[in-house]
């Protein structure tokens, strides 16, 4: 191999191995900021519009339930696992401007924050039964009869929203 042709082996080498070695791995982020542009009420009622900032949560899923086996049942409970999803409500800060509608009441304007809450939630699920039921030994061997069982869970919702209002 030629002098030149390790060197430019060696300056690749070095450079892939720099910039390896200074990237960060990467994240899920909790929640995606958004501008909401609000100009637009400046125009339509001839007042100061009102700034708000937010951003939009990124729902994280979570493992499935695991079925369960019980005794004397055919099929595992919990046919349809609950699915958990996690994320946070972003933290969201409304300002509107108040001397416009109210004059020179002393107020000028109306700040409304809501703190960061997060917020667990899951999916329905469904359990079904066969309706036999298993190997009898005073049957011969034979299952049994019995009613079909059908059930459905209820999803969940878990959060501890808030906010603060404060005139200034």
């Amino acid at each position: 191999m030629k002098t030149n042709t390790r060197g430019t082996l060696a300056a690749l080498i070095t450079c892939v191995a720099a910039a390896t070695a200074s990237a960060a791995p990467a994240e899920a982020a909790e929640h995606a900021p958004v501008a909401i542009p609000l100009n637009g009420l400046e125009w339509a009622l001839e007042t100061q519009a009102p700034e708000l900032s937010t951003g939009v949560p990124v729902p994280m899923p979570g493992k499935p339930d695991r079925p369960e086996v019980g005794e004397g049942r055919l099929l595992p409970g919990r046919a349809l696992p609950q699915v958990p999803i996690g994320t946070a409500l972003p933290a969201t800060r409304v300002t509107a401007p108040l001397s416009d509608v109210l004059g020179d009441a002393g107020l000028e304007q109306l700040d409304v924050t809501a703190p960061e809450s997060d917020v667990d939630t899951s999916t329905p699920g469904a359990s079904l039964d066969a309706p036999l039921t298993g190997p009898q030994p005073d049957h011969f061997g034979l299952p049994g009869t019995k009613l079909p069982q059908a059930a459905l869970h209820a999803p969940l919702l878990r959060t501890q929203p808030g906010a603060v209002v404060g005139l200034s």
